[in-house]
């Protein structure tokens, strides 16, 4: 266990019980906070540059499961002392992260890391809290959901014939008389 001098205090925890781990490196800002975790809550603090260098936390974190209220506290910078602005990751058990806008550091709540680590979000990390990307995904995801509903709406069959159609007229040059012919069938008797 390290002295209580190279404790700071957890974003979460809000108690002296974050611990810097491997190697830490001498020089630099004094005030800068190493990749640090937190020994009651386990929690992973990484600032900006050990996120751009992809410096694991270490193996342990995989087997580490986050309380799911964890995610629900606020968290503060252990450097800059601001507010983190959350962003939720979404994946099979969605989650947030927190950053601080100041430092850019991110706080990984108990086995967070190992989940953004293990998926393509390593690589997208500062875009979570890009509005532009977010809403670019959440569009994605609308789009989505409405042909998941006019396909369940249809079946399977027809949704796939309808598909069929839209693409054999996306490009065609006389695509508005398909369209017309379409439509006028289905009001026939």
């Amino acid at each position: 266990m390290l002295d209580a001098a190279r404790m700071r205090l957890c974003p979460k925890c809000k108690s002296p019980t974050l611990a810097p781990f491997g190697a830490i490196r001498g020089g630099g800002d004094p005030d800068a906070i190493p990749p640090s975790r937190c020994e009651h809550c386990k929690g992973v603090w990484l600032p900006h540059e050990a996120i751009e260098a992809h410096l694991p936390p270490d193996a342990s974190d995989s087997a580490i499961s986050a309380d799911p209220r964890a995610d629900a506290l606020p968290g503060f910078c252990p450097r800059c002392r601001g507010l983190l602005a959350r962003a939720r990751v979404e994946s099979d058990h969605p989650f947030h992260l927190g950053r601080c806008p100041v430092c850019r550091g991110v706080w990984f709540d108990a086995g967070e890391w190992a989940a953004v680590a293990s998926t393509e979000w390593l690589l997208h990390l500062d875009d979570l809290w890009d509005p532009v990307w977010r809403k670019r995904v959440r569009d994605h995801r609308a789009e989505n959901r409405h042909l998941e509903t006019v396909q369940h709406a249809l079946g399977a069959d027809a949704y796939a014939k309808v598909m069929a159609a839209i693409e054999a007229l996306r490009e065609h040059p006389n695509r508005s008389l398909g369209l017309s012919f379409i439509i006028e069938e289905l009001r026939g008797p």
